[in-house]
Order: C-alpha cells, then sequence, then structure tokens
C-alpha cells in the first residue's frame, strides 16, 4: 500500500468517527466528497413539495441509524419529503428527495433536550446543490421525479443508474380537513428543526431551521387560509415503495403505519439557515 493510500484512508477514518451510525455503506464515501465547480447560495422562492410520516417498525435499526451525538425519542418517526425547487433567485432549480428520522438532542450550553429531524438521505438533481455536504446534509446526485395529477402526486428517487426507484411517494387527494388526530400530530411535528452534524468542524451540531412550510407562525393546515397568496396546502392519503434492499434507509427501518401527510406549493424567499447549536 502506498503512503498516499493509506494517508487518504486514514483521513477518512478520521472523518468518520465521530459519525459512527450515521454511515451508510454505499453512499458515505460520496457525500465525503468536495462538489466539483464554484459556490453558489441558494435562495429559494417557489417550491412544491409532498411531505408525509409515518411510524416505524425495526426500532433496533432505527437506533444504529441515530448518529452518537443525539439519543432515541419517546416516539420514533420517519419523514419523507420530495420537493421541486422550480424557482430561485440565487441557484439553479432543483429537486430533492430526503429521508429524516426524529432524533433527541441535548444542548450543551443549557442541557436542554429538544426533538429534532435528522436527514439520513438527500437526493439531488444539481450538483450546486451538493455543496449543502459540507454543512452536514448527506447529498447525492440522483435523478428525482415529481409527477402533478388531477387527484394525486408522485415523487420518485431514483438509484445511481437513474432507472432503479429507491423510493416512490404517492400521495391521493382526499376532501375535507385533516381530522383532530392528524391536527394534533402536525402541530407537534411542525415546530421541530432540522439539525445536521458540520463535519468540518469536530462535528458540531448545526440547526437548519424549520422545514415543511408554514414555519412556527401558523398552523400549518390554516396557512392557506391566512395566506392563500403564498401557501396552497391539500391533505391526502400517502402510499410509500421502496425495494426490499437492506442498504435502503426505508427498508432498514421498517416503515409501518402512515399518519398524515400534504402536498404544499410556496411562495416564500428563503434560505437554509446554519446555525450552530
Amino acid at each position: 500500500m502506498t503512503k498516499m493510500k493509506f494517508a487518504k484512508i486514514i483521513f477518512i477514518l478520521i472523518l468518520l468517527f465521530p459519525f459512527y451510525g450515521y454511515a451508510l455503506e454505499i453512499e458515505e464515501e460520496e457525500i465525503l466528497l468536495r462538489p466539483r465547480g464554484p459556490r453558489v447560495e441558494h435562495i429559494f422562492l417557489e417550491q412544491e413539495s409532498i411531505i408525509a410520516f409515518f411510524e416505524v417498525t425495526d426500532i433496533d435499526e432505527y437506533k444504529k441509524l441515530i448518529p452518537s451525538t443525539f439519543s432515541m425519542p419517546e416516539k420514533p418517526l420517519c419523514r419523507v419529503i420530495i420537493s421541486d425547487f422550480y424557482k430561485m433567485e440565487s441557484g439553479p432549480p432543483f429537486l430533492e428527495a430526503v429521508v429524516a428520522i426524529l432524533v433527541k438532542f441535548k444542548r450543551p450550553q443549557s442541557g436542554e433536550e429538544i426533538l429534532a429531524w435528522h436527514p439520513l438521505g438527500m437526493s439531488v438533481t444539481s450538483e450546486e446543490a451538493l455543496w449543502g455536504r459540507l454543512g452536514g446534509f448527506p447529498k447525492v446526485l440522483r435523478k428525482v421525479t415529481f409527477e402533478s395529477h388531477t387527484n394525486k402526486y408522485v415523487g420518485i428517487s431514483y438509484a445511481r443508474d437513474g432507472n432503479t426507484p429507491t423510493l416512490k411517494l404517492t400521495l391521493e387527494l382526499k376532501k375535507g380537513k385533516p381530522t383532530q388526530d392528524e391536527k394534533r400530530f402536525l402541530d407537534f411535528v411542525s415546530p421541530i428543526p432540522v439539525l445536521t452534524i458540520d463535519r468540518r468542524f469536530g462535528g458540531k451540531v448545526i440547526s437548519r431551521g424549520i422545514i415543511g412550510g408554514g414555519g412556527v407562525k401558523h398552523k400549518i393546515y390554516e396557512c392557506e387560509k391566512v395566506a392563500p397568496k403564498i401557501w396552497k396546502i391539500e391533505f391526502g392519503d400517502c402510499s410509500i415503495e421502496y425495494p426490499k434492499d437492506p442498504k435502503n434507509y426505508l427498508y432498514r427501518l421498517g416503515i409501518g403505519k402512515f399518519i398524515t401527510g400534504y402536498w404544499l406549493k410556496q411562495k416564500v424567499r428563503y434560505q437554509v439557515q446554519y446555525k450552530e447549536e
């Protein structure tokens, strides 16, 4: 083994050590690579998303997927989002598919424990979007599609070959408002921020803010009523498909009962925040 190759292996091991349990075999080396080309600051203007929440059945695997920086929440949950960022002020339009799990984090300064969404996998369709890797987003370059039909929305994320679906999320629209149980659940999960681990600076935990529409100002199911020119939201029943592959996050988690989900069209100018916890 050459000295150069040995040094490279040691460097990767150093990077991986703080994230034991975070690494995901087939993609880990990929998300460690520095993106090619110049960095582009992304400023979002309009997007369309499918957002769905599921219970999980394999608690042991869930625990294995939680980085050591975080801990197990009382209620394990999985959130799946497929978005089409079709209008940007800065940065090219792109699509994105995200699989995230609920974790618990203890703030080092105050000792306060908070809940957070931690992304396990993120597929994006532009190389510019890969710069999010440097802030802890586990992004890989993949084909992602978003289809709008009369009564449903379909988002698909594909494997490296561009032909094999690794995730298909379908939202069948339903009439009426969400149930009281759904509203209570949404009130619980909507204010929860996204936390990533910044690999550049010793594994600092970074808050990326609230993702999923509405933020903390409005209840998600009231956003359209409050500001119809900004938000359009339709609720529905979600089904999810994925291969029986031990390297697939959804298969490892054992996706269980669908809880609630919605289609969101949002016209808001924003940037993804970066705030050290």
